[in-house]
């Protein structure tokens, strides 16, 4: 078999610094801010995300479901998750880095296909739909972070 391995980048600035973005990227508090959001905690010993908590989630978009492992966890700078499923393993890396009153945040995937010449991982729009998804996750979060309430947004069709 020969993998296929799929690098994407986002970035763009939010109007919060880190410290207060951070606790937002947990599968707990992502309720508070992504309509729509599913996962099911499968380890935590907080309740929250930490360094080896485990999750899991379906979003039927093709490629099942997923269990997710937090790597890396540095509070107010980085969060890292390994993400498998059937079809794809990922690499999802999320860093923040102070920009005056607000933040840089830094989205990376990579994504390594389970299943030769994986057409999901490497369809042509893939590119195009990872930015329209990261895109309308920053504006959910951004608007979350200024009004305290989750911006009506449909999951579904951000995905489509």
């Amino acid at each position: 078999m020969t993998a296929i391995r799929v690098n994407r980048l986002y970035e763009t600035r939010l109007k919060a610094p880190p410290e207060q973005v951070f606790p937002l990227l947990c599968p707990v508090r992502e309720y508070e801010w992504i309509p729509q959001w599913k996962c099911k905690m499968i380890y935590s010993e907080s309740g929250v995300a930490e360094l080896g908590c485990v999750f899991s989630t379906d979003f039927n978009d093709g490629f099942g479901p997923e269990v997710w492992v937090v790597s890396q966890f540095e509070p107010g700078q980085r969060i890292s998750f390994v993400r498998i499923g059937p079809v794809r393993s990922t690499r999802y890396i999320i860093s923040l880095k102070p920009d005056g009153d607000g933040c840089l945040i830094s989205w990376h995937q990579e994504i390594t296909s389970l299943q030769a010449e994986d057409a999901l991982i490497k369809a042509p729009d893939s590119d195009k739909k990872f930015r329209k998804i990261m895109e309308n996750l920053n504006q959910m979060l951004d608007y979350y972070l200024q009004h305290g309430t989750p911006l009506a947004t449909d999951l579904a069709k951000i995905r489509e």
